[in-house]
């Protein structure tokens, strides 16, 4: 066992005292980067550490539950025994909270720091030995020295050393933030021991972390440090917002102001962003307890500087939910109101402090009905929070939505509070025939496209842009918007010549918009759902669902996981048949988020599948499998009869789980099914992570292109297909589908593809020759990420039964691709185009 030649501490094992937003992610990070050491980390509280011994855990951060699952029961435990882990670990974290004091001196201001004094009394209480103690708690300057008091009192014979380690974490980003931070400062006492003890803590973040990075620090001056950090870029966010209401009195666009400043190279581009006010468990905090140390100091100057930011962010939500109820005709009592976002930041769950609190509270003691609809936040953690600030809440008139479409539904505004990325993906259009005139949109975020929601109809009310009054003119507007063209009804969108109503899933994406536009065309009633995740820019999705639009199709927002919204549209529309296209692509993305693909490919299936085998009659089901199912099988061409138990990705199991999922559905409840195995698909309006996207757009940037191969250098093969022969498929599979009745119902798999396999390098070859420009190859080892050697069709069966007959030569695809590529992106590749990178 690796003990410390100096202090005598053991290095191979970590106690946290605290498992809440950082101690949780902190520790799970030295676990995945220190396999190593073993890391324990402990709480009194035994239902919070059952969820993080569970896959619901108690808070959500991307990427934390893949960190955890994958070390967690190895070197990553979760108990409630902190003595044995107090005993079993020399290196102790102390992350607790620090709640700002709400009674007593100091109350409202100064940090209450009994739960780090229960660490220290619980630490010496059950010391088998000298422990190194580190402060990972937000704490005032001298907390350690307190600390040390404690510890002194009670320490027996043992040694403590006590360090400070604040956390520079923005929630939403923290598992990015501890694998590649900024800095990581670590304060200790200016002894020998003291710098021995630093060193030890130094050393763990080594094993991931540049030792450059790594900053050492006397302890006050670690302490202060966190303080001043948040401090300084709460000040930041006060700053614009102060701003953002002179731009609103004067025709100035604070987005255009925050642009032009944060190019300045001395104050930068981060923290500019107008908003409805900052939130979190820790600015707010924070400055508080650095002006009660200012006045504790005899500095009421300083304290009085820095509390002035909290001030102007308490009057910039107060002025913005006052906003809302003035434009609303002074009054909002007994009208709905959809609240989109309640947590403090997007990607979190987390509602402490949030700027939601403030305005929701506001409305609700004006008399409004609250409709909520925030993607991670329950609300009892909503309910809490106002219990916390003190404000007494009439339960029925908050209601938790299960999407946006039922807190919008008669909605006389649209209140965003919340910068989640999905609000700039929704279908305003639709929300806006569904709302009371006139239809109102406040942005707190200055999130959404103010020109596109007035040009649909909403009065739009944005942080830091003037509003224009009836009949005058905003300073500094855009010239007036064209008038708006007629939007595309789901009724007009389901009239049919030939009796058949589909239901395309998906056409915000590649095969299901060219495929809703056959059907269309041919006469059939169409009509498609999307969710328009953020896999690629939903931008894009967007313009596909809006060229679709002009061909007659409109396409709803609406996940498949959204299942009572699912049975909703069954009952609405009888389906006569349903073309299952919509899942979460791509095979190396699985990696990065594998949670994706179950909840998308196989529970979204089933909403699709409960939903169908509950109608009457019940509709025909043809559904996108994918050539991924073949797997590790070396046997070419692939065919249908082939065994499909070897998938070399979680995409291609689940695509595999659809097949079986289908099996059941059809013995069981007699649906009709019909899978589709599609082998790469390219054409105009592809996808963007696909290769003939991707390559293209390297090869014009003069960038060089990852060019993938096998053992001894063999070349990747794929049988690319073109899009309109995987279009003629789906629509013969739609015509061959029999009734899904016990006595007719049929189930079958087909292979669609080009049956004429080429290397990457020949769709290279006919990439340069149609653009007209040489690429530059770089050759290398195929990674680990799900990918196969080679793809290869056996078509003859979609031959023979759905008279199935690719026509397209790769040469012939790749140049009416690139022909629609210099067309369409002729102006050049958007923002949302020009930043997104393929995994």
């Amino acid at each position: 066992m690796a003990t410390h030649p100096t202090l005598g501490t053991r290095l191979n094992s970590i106690c946290c005292i605290g498992a809440g937003y950082v101690g949780g992610p902190t520790c799970a990070t030295i676990a995945l980067k220190c396999p190593h050491i073993k890391v324990t980390i402990v709480d009194m509280n035994e239902a919070r550490i059952a969820a993080w011994n569970s896959d619901d855990l108690p808070i959500y951060e991307p990427g934390l539950l893949e960190v955890v699952k994958q070390c967690r029961g190895k070197n990553l435990f979760f108990s409630t025994d902190v003595a044995k882990a107090i005993q079993d670990s020399d290196i102790i974290f102390a992350s607790v909270n620090t709640p700002t004091k709400v009674r007593g001196i100091g109350a409202g201001r100064a940090a209450d720091l009994r739960f780090i004094e229960s660490v220290g009394r619980t630490v010496s209480q059950h010391a088998n030995r000298g422990k190194i103690i580190i402060e990972k708690s937000t704490v005032p300057v001298k907390t350690a020295q307190a600390l040390s008091r404690v510890l002194a009192a009670n320490q027996g014979q043992h040694q403590f050393w006590i360090l400070s380690n604040p956390e520079f974490l923005a929630e939403g980003t923290a598992m990015a933030d501890l694998a590649d931070p900024d800095r990581v400062l670590i304060g200790g006492a200016t002894t020998p021991e003291g710098s021995a003890a630093a060193q030890v803590l130094v050393d763990i973040y080594a094993n991931w972390v540049s030792r450059e990075r790594i900053l050492t620090t006397n302890l006050w001056s670690s302490e202060l440090s966190k303080l001043v950090a948040n401090a300084m870029l709460a000040q930041r966010v006060s700053s614009i917002n102060s701003i953002s209401l002179l731009c609103e009195k004067t025709g100035a666009d604070v987005s255009e102001v925050s642009r032009a400043i944060g190019r300045d190279t001395r104050i930068g581009p981060k923290f500019l962003n107008a908003s409805v006010g900052f939130g979190g468990s820790c600015f707010q905090k924070d400055i508080l307890n650095l002006v009660y140390i200012c006045e504790s100091e005899g500095l009421p100057e300083v304290a009085k500087y820095w509390q002035q930011v909290v001030d102007m962010n308490e009057h910039q939500k107060t002025s913005f939910a006052g906003k809302v109820i003035s434009s609303l005709f002074n009054t909002v009592t007994n009208k709905k109101i959809a609240i989109f976002g309640f947590a403090f930041k997007k990607d979190t769950g987390d509602v402490r402090e949030t700027p939601a609190i403030t305005v929701c509270n506001m409305l609700l003691q004006d008399g409004a009905n609250l409709h909520v609809y925030d993607p991670k936040v329950k609300k009892q953690d909503a309910i809490t929070e106002f219990k916390y600030h003190d404000m007494q809440v009439d339960e029925n008139r908050l209601v938790w939505c299960s999407s946006p479409y039922s807190a919008v539904d008669n909605a006389h505004a649209i209140v965003v509070l919340t910068e989640w990325d999905e609000f700039k993906t929704y279908n305003y259009s639709e929300f806006y025939t569904m709302m009371m005139k006139p239809a109102f949109l406040f942005d707190g975020r200055s999130l959404l496209d103010r020109n596109a929601l007035e040009r649909i109809g909403f009065e739009v009310h944005c942080i830091g842009h003037a509003r224009t009054e009836p009949g005058g003119a905003r300073l500094g507007a855009m010239p007036e918007p064209a008038p708006q063209v007629k939007r595309v009804t789901a009724e007009e969108s389901l009239k049919s010549t030939t009796g058949k109503l589909i239901l395309v899933t998906g056409t915000g994406g590649f095969i299901g918009m060219q495929t809703a536009i056959a059907l269309k065309k041919r006469g059939d009633g169409v009509l498609g759902i999307d969710n328009f995740n953020t896999y690629y820019p939903p931008s894009f999705k967007r313009a596909r669902a809006k060229a679709l639009e002009e061909a007659g199709v409109v396409t709803l927002d609406l996940d498949l996981n959204d299942g009572p919204g699912i049975q909703r549209l069954f009952q609405q529309h009888k389906f006569t048949h349903i073309l299952a296209l919509a899942a979460q692509a791509g095979v190396r993305y699985a990696i990065k988020d594998p949670a994706s693909y179950v909840k998308s490919n196989m529970e979204g299936f089933m909403h699709i599948l409960e939903a169908s085998r509950l109608m009457e009659p019940k509709p025909r089901i043809v559904y996108a499998s994918s050539s991924s199912v073949y797997g590790l099988n070396t046997k070419v061409p692939f065919a249908e009869t082939d065994t499909v138990d070897q998938p070399a990705s979680l995409y291609a199991a689940t695509k595999k789980s659809n097949e079986m999922m289908a099996h059941c559905y059809k013995h069981v409840y007699g649906l009709s099914l019909i899978g589709l195995r599609f082998f790469t698909v390219y054409g105009p309006w592809g996808r963007p992570d696909m290769a003939a996207w991707s390559f293209t757009t390297k090869i014009l940037k003069g960038e060089p292109l990852n060019i993938f191969q096998g053992p001894n250098e063999s070349e990747l093969e794929r049988d690319f297909t073109y899009i309109d022969d995987i279009v003629a498929g789906c629509v013969a599979a739609i015509d061959k589908i029999t009734p899904s009745t016990k006595e007719e119902a049929m189930l079958a798999i087909y292979n669609l593809g080009n049956k004429d396999p080429v290397t990457v390098s020949y769709l290279v070859d006919c990439l340069e020759k149609a653009i007209g420009k040489k690429a530059i190859r770089n050759y290398m080892p195929m990674p680990p990420t799900g990918d196969v050697l080679r793809t290869s069709a056996d078509v003859s069966l979609a031959e023979k039964e759905l008279g199935y007959k690719p026509t397209t030569p790769l040469q012939e695809g790749i140049n009416k691709f690139i022909e629609w590529f210099n067309d369409y992106w002729k102006d050049g590749l958007d923002k949302d185009m020009t930043e997104y990178k393929p995994m």
